[in-house]
This record gives structure tokens, C-alpha cells and sequence, in this order.
């Protein structure tokens, strides 16, 4: 989910990705990239996150190898399509999630990764499951519970979704995610439900629905997307909320009166994806096996709180900093991954879980009781 300021494509699952297929939008456009190898095109999506990678990976990569990075985007599937359909590639890495990886690998848009290619030392310290075929895990957000800290003083928060769905014990406003095009947290349903974390796949939909049932009337807003979710939780119009946790650290850095309950957190990750016929393969490994050390990941760790994927950025890390980070070794033990395969199945009805689930979430939101 990079977060951005909408949950199309943030939500860590498959809605509205082959969309995107045929959505255009605007992009700043860059030089095409040199054919002698001299530089790549970086696609990714701007603002503070990039600035960020700039100072940490682009520039000093540029200064190691003599390499150029330039950075352009968004990394939009239809503009991928049109780059590879034309033959013309400016871009070379994108930054971006599995569901957008899926939907381009779908389309044939995407080079396979060659992790032979990759440093074995520092690869080995990424977790397999960032290793996909496609798309290299290098930053890591999360589903998680974030709260009011006026509302829920002193370590008396919900600790588990149990606790959330419980309105009795633990009183307050919530807010969910909902738009179209967007999946339902069944998971957690499950979970409050009494389903071990590391139990949920595959889903016992059924169950999850009944569950997420139960949390209906205690929901008072329905957030549009994450940046919302901050503000109702800033302004206390919401106590409990279920969104992105880096989101929330990053406003309770600014100050607002915010935190997060890791313990039952979804997992899933930002990734690299090299995009078909990309002119500079040597530079994309060399580019590749640099932002994958942990000291690198480190550094942009310290300035926006998403989690590394290398566990060896930990060892470069002051135990303040791991702490508010999902993916330091205590916190990363408190939560589960997203299991893509799973919402990507094929239903009997040829629809995948993720489309089935999508739109049985849109026909919920719009029943009486």
C-alpha cells in the first residue's frame, strides 16, 4: 500500500489494479535514459518519500558508481503499457506494490527479476517472502491498530482486534476503510472472531462475514482514504481506527495525540519491479544490490517510519528507532503477512477471492441493519 494519499492503491490487496491498466494520468516526463548505461530512471511516487531516497540512495549511489538516478512518475501500469507497447522505455525500476505488480506481470510489463544477480549476503536478509518473482520487498507498511492517546491514556488501548470489536470494554468512535475497488479487512474479522493469526489462510469467509457483521454498529465513519483516517483520529472525531500504522507514527512525530498497537498488525510490502526492456540492466543490479544493504535501508528508515525489509538495517538502529518501526524483529514476531496468493486464487466463478470479496463488500455497505 505506497501510501499515498488514496487507498486504491494502497490497500494491500488486489482492487482496482488492472484498472489502472487503462486509467491515464498525468506524468512528469524525464529525459530518456542514456543508452550507454550511464543512468536509470527511478518511477516512484514522489513527495517526502522520495526526497528521502534521494538523500539516502540516489545520491549516494550516483556517487559509488558514477551511475545517474533520475526519478519520474507516478509508476502507473498505463503508462508502463504505453512505454512497452510503443518500444520507447524511459523508466527502468519501479517502486511500487504486488497488487499493481500482479496486474503488470498479468499484462506482460515486467522483467523477471535474476536474484542470481543479487548479493547473497544481503539478500539472505531480506525474508523469503519479499522475494517474488516480479517484485523485490524493500519497504514494508501495515494494517494496524491506531488510537486516540486522549481517548486511550497510558497503555489502555485495544491490544487486539478482539478488544476493537469489543465496544463494551473498549468505548469510542471507529473507523474502517471503505471505497470502490477496495477489500475488506476480513482478516481481522477472523481474528476477533478467535482465529489464530497464523491460521487465517485461507479464509473461512463465512466466518469472517459473520464477524464482520458484528463490527458494523460500532463504526461511525467509513474513511475514504488514510489521510482522512489521521485527521478523524487528530481531531478525536474517531478513538479506534484501522489503517496504516507508519501513517500514524508519522503524525504522532508532528505531534498529533496518536499511536499504534503493532500486536495483530497485516503485513505487506513496497517492492522494486524492473520494467520490461529496460535499457540499463547492469545498472538496475548494480542500483538493486545497493538499496538492499541494511545501512542504506537504515538511514531512510530514520526518516520515514516504514519498515526495512533487511533485518540486518536493525543492527544499525538505536532501540528507539527499531521500536517505532512494524518491522524490527519484537514487532515483525506481533503480526502476520499478507497472503497474496491467496486473494489472487481463482473462485469457482472465475473471479478471483480479492474481486469476489470487492464486491460483496460493496453490496454490505449498502444493506439495512
Amino acid at each position: 500500500m505506497t501510501d499515498r494519499s488514496g487507498l486504491s492503491r494502497r490497500s494491500i490487496l488486489l482492487g482496482g489494479a488492472g484498472a489502472s491498466l487503462t486509467i491515464a494520468s498525468p506524468f512528469v516526463h524525464v529525459t530518456p535514459a542514456r543508452a550507454d548505461k550511464g543512468e536509470i530512471v527511478v518511477a516512484g511516487w514522489g513527495g517526502s518519500r522520495t526526497t528521502a531516497m534521494r538523500e539516502v540512495m540516489f545520491t549516494p549511489f550516483e556517487k559509488a558508481t558514477g551511475i545517474r538516478v533520475r526519478d519520474d512518475g507516478p509508476p502507473e501500469a498505463a503508462k508502463v503499457k504505453a512505454m512497452v507497447d510503443s518500444g520507447n522505455i524511459t523508466w527502468d525500476i519501479l517502486d511500487t506494490d504486488i497488487p499493481a505488480i500482479l496486474a503488470m506481470v498479468n499484462a506482460k510489463l515486467l522483467e523477471p527479476i535474476d536474484y542470481s544477480k543479487l548479493d547473497k549476503a544481503r539478500l539472505g536478509k531480506i525474508p523469503p517472502v519479499l522475494h517474488h518473482p516480479y517484485g523485490l520487498g524493500h519497504l514494508i507498511y501495515s494494517f494496524n491498530i491506531v488510537y486516540n492517546t486522549k481517548a486511550f491514556p497510558n497503555g489502555t488501548q485495544p491490544k487486539t482486534w478482539a478488544d476493537v470489536w469489543d465496544g463494551v470494554k473498549f468505548k469510542g468512535a471507529r473507523s474502517f476503510p471503505f471505497r470502490g475497488g477496495l477489500s475488506p479487512q476480513l482478516e481481522f474479522a477472523a481474528i476477533a472472531d478467535g482465529v489464530p493469526a497464523d491460521k487465517v489462510y485461507p479464509l473461512d469467509i463465512e466466518r469472517a462475514w459473520a464477524s464482520h457483521d458484528k463490527l458494523r454498529p460500532l463504526v461511525t465513519k467509513w474513511y475514504a482514504n488514510h489521510a482522512e483516517a489521521i485527521q478523524l483520529l487528530s481531531s478525536g472525531e474517531i478513538d479506534i481506527c484501522c489503517t496504516i500504522g507508519p501513517r500514524g507514527l508519522v503524525a504522532k512525530k508532528d505531534g498529533a495525540p496518536i499511536d499504534v498497537e503493532f500486536a495483530g498488525g497485516k503485513l505487506a510490502p513496497d517492492n522494486w519491479a524492473i520494467v520490461k526492456g529496460a535499457r540499463n540492466a547492469d545498472a538496475v543490479y548494480q542500483f538493486l544490490n545497493f538499496v538492499i544493504d541494511g545501512k542504506v535501508q537504515a538511514e531512510l528508515a530514520k526518516r520515514i517510519p516504514y519498515g526495512p525489509s533487511s533485518q540486518d538495517a536493525f543492527a544499525h538502529l538505536s532501540e528507539a528507532e527499531a521500536k517505532q518501526l512494524n518491522t524490527s524483529p519484537d514487532n515483525l514476531a506481533k503480526q502476520f503477512w499478507t497472503d497474496i496468493d491467496w486473494w489472487g486464487k481463482t473462485a469457482e466463478n472465475g473471479k478471483t477471492n480479492n474481486e469476489n470479496q470487492i464486491e460483496r463488500y460493496a453490496r454490505w455497505m449498502v444493506k439495512r441493519g
